[in-house]
């Protein structure tokens, strides 16, 4: 009772804990969008605030946003119909200049300092023009302002204060606001100025660097007087013309020892990121509003499309409704007839909230978003604390022997992989080749167990009707089929369930051709070959793959990247089958006893020690490769060799086989949700960016980095398993119609004394049903022959069935036939994608 107590309480703690930092974290998200500076599409804390993510000043992350690096094409489309002008002193000058070389890098930029300048590109159709009016009072710059010029700039960049201050002695202040008041007054007037203007703050320049004559005019406190003024014109302002005063390109150049020579003017790395922060404020909005959508910084994101309406409508209302009539009693015939029942609809309802959890995360600026940033110390130390945490929880069976490849080592190695590859994705450590090319072998060796768990079911119980078929797949894809409509993006972006999906495909097909011949050797081998070349041929045949999309774009207006699709097959194009063989070898070998040949023991010491040696090729191997595509080549042939060597070493005694880790099997029970859901929910911006839950995105800098990764993987790990939890009740509800498929019938001797094992499938099968290797494999199946006379609801081996007696019976026995529901839904998804 004490041991069931304390499991009790600590259950409990676990769950009123995470439930209060979902409230915590939903409220504090919820007031900031709602009641804060009203700043819908994450402007305000781009302008306002960021930091560099590294000392190299590659990259800078805006609060609570991601930056959009532009490209020519993209700056064209953007700025094409019109011209770019700056206008100021030579501060304005230098992020012209930096503007210019985003369009052309080797661009001969020398010139007269204190005169005009202008570039045309005329196949880019971009002019670039700035004019030299430190005083913001020239004629021209007046016209400009009171809208007397009939061409509008595309975007208008301003900036004075630096000769104000060192020419103007104690009229510096006066004649500097007067000329900030009229670009104030032109952008609230009702004729727009230019398409987007942005005003520049007085820069703070690194005082230590200034000449002595600078030094002494240009002062921190006439600076600070001067940005104090434009802060509270900016917060009393109420433009008609978008406008932007970005104080962060302040904090771009702070604390940079070599960002400047003379203390005033910054090297282009600083002011190149000033000038995207400035393309990011007037272009974002028009960038494309499809996935993925990384560039979050001033976007809006799109109104959910009808067919995302309708998902809502279900999840919040038919849902919801149906569980209050449930529940009152209300027109309970109607109710019974129109609603599944009660627990059914509970885990639909939960389900549709952790799908609203993705899209408030991922397809709203409810959470801030930010970039990815690789560091081998944060790898390491958060690799380390996995492994502690999986160490931590080991525990051993000290009974008996739990088999080759049993249920938990098998989660377990599945929790650990996928732990593995969430470390690598939230790290942002795919560009670092070593590790990519290890992670490439845990994909391959989750499509190994696929192969050796599928093999081992269908050899075993000669199971291949419906049932079987619908509760994989749809215990595979369900998650995945509504993302795809809920979030607008596309199937093949959630790789591994289509991966996984089409593995599972082959290997039904080639157990079922002629599946009373599965026993013979030969012919099993010879399927299995025939298959790996014809899949094979798919993989690589020119035009052949993309013939297949055409059709099914044809069918189900559906446009999947052929050359992306060819990339992720060929790349584990022969791992299955090495599963495959791989539990045919394992069932050969136990039919023959081969452990119990005298010759055992030499043969699995050999083997250990060939695997340690294969372990160490193969991290000496991937290592040393140039890149990640050299290492790509290579990949297909020699996946399976440290993956063996990884099976071999992990049952080589009984004492390993008994032991586990409770966290990683924990983590293995929920691997596909993890693996879907990390795309929307602890990823961002379709897995290229972080989801920040802390309410002030600023927090995010240093330590708060490491809070808002705490907070957020508690929610991620919630929301997962409440999804694996869901997905799986809901499969069983939609299978419940073919659940019950016809038995391989065989004469009991064929099992005698045989003692299969199997690892548990991916989290495809349906949990309850799947069986343990220890009995499950040698159970032979007696059933009544007058039950075989009994229809199947599956229609695959009933004898005698019922004559329908009128048309309408008929048409409900036509209806009820699942066949024809997998049919109608196939036809209602290729309808519904035409329309969308």
């Amino acid at each position: 009772m004490g041991v069931n107590s304390a499991t009790t309480i600590q259950s409990k703690a676990i769950v009123y804990g995470t439930c209060a930092i979902f409230t915590g974290v939903l409220l504090s998200a919820v007031f900031r969008f709602v009641f804060g500076f009203k700043d819908y599409g994450r402007c305000h804390d781009m302008l306002q605030d960021g930091w560099w993510l590294d000392d190299t000043m590659s990259s800078w992350q805006p609060a609570g946003c991601m930056l959009h690096n532009y490209k020519v094409s993209e700056m064209s489309t953007c700025l094409g119909h019109s011209r770019v002008l700056y206008i100021g002193d030579s501060t304005m000058r230098e992020q012209f200049l930096s503007m210019v070389q985003l369009v052309k890098k080797d661009i001969n930029i020398q010139g007269v300092k204190h005169e005009d300048r202008l570039f045309e590109f005329k196949k880019e159709r971009l002019t670039f023009e700035f004019w030299w009016d430190p005083y913001l009072n020239s004629t021209r710059t007046l016209d400009l302002l009171q809208a007397r010029l009939l061409k509008r700039p595309s975007i208008l960049i301003m900036g004075a204060g630096s000769w104000h201050m060192k020419n103007l002695e104690e009229d510096y202040f006066e004649e500097w606001r007067k000329s900030v008041d009229q670009v104030f007054n032109s952008v609230q007037g009702a004729r727009s100025i230019a398409e987007s203007v942005i005003m520049s703050p007085v820069e703070i320049p690194q005082y230590e660097k200034l000449s002595p004559e600078r030094h002494n005019t240009i002062t921190v406190a006439k600076i600070e007087s001067m940005n104090r003024y434009l802060k509270e014109k900016n917060s009393a302002l109420e433009p008609k013309t978008p406008f932007a005063l970005p104080f962060v390109w302040n904090k771009i150049t702070a604390g940079i020892n070599n960002g400047t020579q003379d203390g005033l003017h910054y090297i282009s790395a600083l002011t190149k990121v000033q000038a995207q922060l400035g393309l990011n404020f007037r272009c974002n909005d028009q960038l494309p509003k499809t996935y993925p959508m990384a560039s979050t910084c001033c976007y809006h994101y799109p109104k959910p499309k009808w067919y995302q309406s309708v998902f809502f409508l279900f999840f919040l209302i038919w849902v919801p409704l149906g569980i209050y009539l449930i529940s009152s009693g209300v027109m309970k015939g109607l109710t019974q007839r129109i609603f599944p029942n009660e627990p059914v609809l509970n885990a639909c309802f939960l389900f549709g909230l952790c799908i609203l959890y993705m899209f408030f995360s991922d397809r709203t600026q409810m959470f801030g978003k930010i970039h990815k940033h690789f560091d081998p110390i944060t790898f390491g130390g958060l690799s380390i604390a996995v492994l502690m945490t999986g160490l931590w929880t080991l525990k051993t069976t000290h009974e008996g022997d739990l088999g080759f490849l049993n249920r938990d080592q098998t989660n377990e190695w599945k929790g650990w992989m996928q732990l593995a590859i969430l470390v690598y994705h939230y790290t942002g450590a795919s560009g670092t080749s070593g590790i990519y090319n290890a992670v490439r072998v845990l994909v391959a060796a989750y499509l190994f167990q696929t192969g050796y768990g599928h093999f081992f079911f269908f050899y075993k119980k000669g199971d291949f009707g419906l049932g079987r078929a619908l509760n994989v797949l749809v215990r595979l894809n369900m998650l995945t089929f509504v993302l795809q409509y809920v979030m607008n993006t596309d199937y093949l972006s959630y790789y591994f369930t289509p991966l996984v999906t089409f593995w599972f495909g082959i290997i039904w097909v080639t157990m079922y051709i002629n599946h009373k011949a599965n026993k013979v050797m030969w012919f099993m081998l010879t399927k299995i070959v025939i298959a790996s070349l014809l899949t094979t041929t798919l993989i690589h045949y020119p035009g052949l793959m993309e013939s297949v999309f055409d059709i099914l774009e044809y069918v189900f207006n559906i446009h999947w990247n052929a050359v992306e699709w060819r990339f992720r097959l060929g790349l584990d194009a022969w791992i299955v089958y090495i599963g495959m063989l791989s539990a045919y070898a394992y069932i050969k070998c136990i039919e023959y006893k081969m452990h119990e040949l005298k010759s055992w023991s030499t043969i699995k010491k050999t083997s250990i020690v060939l695997s340690w040696c294969v372990m160490a090729w193969y991290f000496w191997f991937e290592l040393t490769r140039a890149n990640k595509s050299i290492y790509n080549t290579t990949h297909p042939y020699i996946a399976w060799l440290p993956i063996l060597a990884f099976v071999i070493l992990r049952n080589a005694t009984v004492q390993l086989r008994n032991t586990s880790s409770r966290f990683f099997a924990f983590i293995g029970n929920i691997s596909l949700e993890t693996f879907i859901g990390q795309f929307h929910m602890w990823l961002a911006a379709d897995t290229k960016g972080l989801v920040v839950v802390l309410a002030h995105p600023e927090w995010t800098r240093g330590l708060g980095w490491w809070v808002n990764l705490f907070l957020s993987t508690i929610l991620f790990l919630c929301v997962s398993y409440c999804l694996s939890q869901t997905t799986t009740e809901l499969t069983k509800w939609i299978c419940s119609g073919v659940n019950q498929t016809k038995p391989e019938i065989q004469p009991a001797a064929h099992h005698e004394n045989q003692d299969y094992r199997a690892i548990p499938l991916l989290p495809t099968a349906e949990r309850g049903t799947q069986q343990d290797a220890s009995n499950a494999e040698a159970t032979t199946v007696n059933i009544p022959m007058d039950d075989l006379h009994q229809q199947n609801i599956d229609g695959e081996w009933s004898q005698t069935p019922l004559k329908p007696t009128s048309w309408v019976h008929r048409f409900t026995c036509l209806c009820s036939d699942m066949r024809v529901k997998c049919a109608l839904f196939i036809a209602a998804v290729s309808i519904a994608n035409h329309m969308c």
